[in-house]
């Protein structure tokens, strides 16, 4: 009996996919139930079973799908900030994207497609090491006597808990060359158009929505129109978010299109990498300003062999001489980033270096720092009334230095390096032209966010999170591809 009724279920919904007679009286059935639900019980319930439903279809693809599912996740990281902005309503979408990273990592482990020597690859890899040294000083942290609380320390090694599932499924996702190929693909076309966005907001101006959002709160106004004019922030949370991605996007695309033998992609990559400049320049960001040159400086060195290292370094330094000493007099963009460099006396700038010498004494005091989310808002939030309640860190590596001390401070400095000697050392290892190429764009990009990291919390936002540790396992994973296509090779030229 119980094997027919599964059978005839079965038969329904997977074979026939409610193309019946039965699915459309069940359809049916459950339009007019949300129908008299909505108009007798309350006008939200039609949307919260619409949401529900919506969700259960994601879970459903995230638990069978995990690869399709982990796209689609992206995609929902990057409009992350946007229902707020057009509805006016803060919805917990961050609570959704961790809880469906989850999904897809329990999705994965369900599917049982592993492979032993990679398993071995990843866990033995510098960059797996240092996730796993700074986890477990994160650990250490919870007896940290100086944090009032301890529901701050969770918060913050829940969040770290999912940056390393994101690199976990990516290495585990990503595991060919086509899939690679796509991934990168994927975030340059999401990049494009947060370019092409920005670009709109800068030359045809905000939506009537965006304006409202902007102007429904003046420390908002404050802090985005400076310079005679409103700083952009296209989709994503701020217009600091939007520079640093901006700024690592348009160095992965510039250096990816000088490895190129099509001159039809190298052009595609040009125009992309161009507009992601532009919007660099209309986020008002100063820190992206330094992030490309330092990403070529080490393209550079990287590739000084190379014959065409040379020419293109000259090339940007003329460009780059261009845009600051270029007849820009007027324009608020190139201001800011002339100011990167040439000094400033704007008041911001002078706070964060007064800011960073206040603080130096509390840090040498306290070796393991004054505990995790008790700085900034996060602080009056977890540890109400902590010395460092409210303090504005303004910098990921001075926020890492005060909540974690100088011994966390320091096994930051570690986990970055091993990182970067990673992307370095993996790069003369491989052999095949295109992954070495995808070696140094994406190590230049990497020591561009770390970079970052100095004057923003560059690390830990969505949608970053989705491209910094996707790529770190890619620094793995393409040392496993490149062995395999040179094994395959050589069996070819055997037989």
């Amino acid at each position: 009996m119980i094997n027919d009724a599964r059978d005839w279920l079965y038969k329904e919904f997977v074979l026939r996919k409610l193309n019946s007679r039965f699915g459309a009286i069940l359809l049916g059935v459950i339009a007019i139930v949300i129908s008299f639900a909505v108009v007798n019980l309350s006008f939200v319930i039609g949307p919260v079973l619409v949401a529900l439903l919506a969700g259960l279809i994601l879970v459903f693809i995230c638990l069978n799908y995990p690869l399709l599912g982990f796209y689609i996740i992206i995609s929902i990281s990057c409009f992350a900030f946007f229902p707020e902005r057009l509805l006016g309503v803060s919805l917990p979408i961050s609570t959704g994207i961790e809880l469906l990273v989850f999904i897809v990592f329990v999705g994965i482990i369900l599917q049982r497609k592993n492979s032993p020597s990679d398993n071995r690859a990843f866990f033995k890899s510098p960059a797996s090491i240092a996730i796993l040294m700074f986890f477990l000083f994160f650990l250490v942290e919870a007896f940290n006597s100086n944090m009032y609380s301890l529901a701050g320390w969770a918060f913050y090694v829940r969040r770290y808990i999912i940056f390393s599932l994101i690199y976990f499924v990516a290495f585990r996702l990503l595991d060919d060359i086509k899939k690679v190929k796509f991934f990168l693909k994927f975030w340059i076309a999401i990049a494009s158009f947060c370019a092409i966005y920005t670009c709109k907001q800068q030359w045809l101006g905000f939506f009537n929505f965006e304006h409202e959002w902007l102007t429904s709160d003046p420390h908002l106004i404050a802090l985005y129109f400076q310079g005679g004019s409103f700083r952009k922030f296209s989709f994503l949370s701020d217009p600091a978010a939007n520079g640093i991605l901006m700024g690592a996007m348009c160095l992965f695309c510039l250096l990816l299109g000088l490895g190129q033998t099509s001159s039809r992609k190298k052009r595609t990559l040009y125009v992309m990498a161009f507009f992601m400049f532009l919007a660099m320049g209309y986020s008002g960001t100063r820190t992206a300003s330094v992030m490309v040159p330092l990403g070529v400086a080490l393209y550079t060195i990287m590739t000084f062999n190379n014959p065409r290292t040379l020419a293109f370094l000259v090339m940007f330094i003329f460009i780059a001489m261009f845009t600051f000493f270029g007849p820009f007099k007027n324009s608020p963009s190139i201001y800011r980033m002339r100011t990167t460099f040439m000094g400033s006396q704007e008041e911001s700038l002078n706070i964060r270096d007064v800011n960073r010498k206040y603080i130096q004494p509390y840090i040498y005091k306290n070796p393991i720092g004054g505990g995790l989310a008790t700085s900034s808002s996060e602080g009056m939030s977890y540890n109400p009334g902590h010395p460092l309640a409210g303090f504005p860190p303004d910098s990921g590596l001075l926020k890492t230095a005060i909540e974690t001390g100088w011994i966390g401070y320091t096994l930051a400095m570690i986990y970055y390096f091993l990182i970067l000697f990673q992307g370095v050392h993996y790069y003369y290892k491989a052999h095949d032209p295109q992954i070495r190429l995808f070696y140094v764009a994406i190590t230049a990009t990497l020591i561009a966010f770390i970079m970052a990291q100095y004057s923003q919390v560059a690390i830990g936002q969505v949608p970053m999170i989705f491209y910094f540790y996707p790529v770190i396992a890619l620094l793995t994973r393409l040392l496993l591809i490149d062995k395999k296509i040179e094994h395959d090779s050589k069996i070819e030229m055997q037989a």
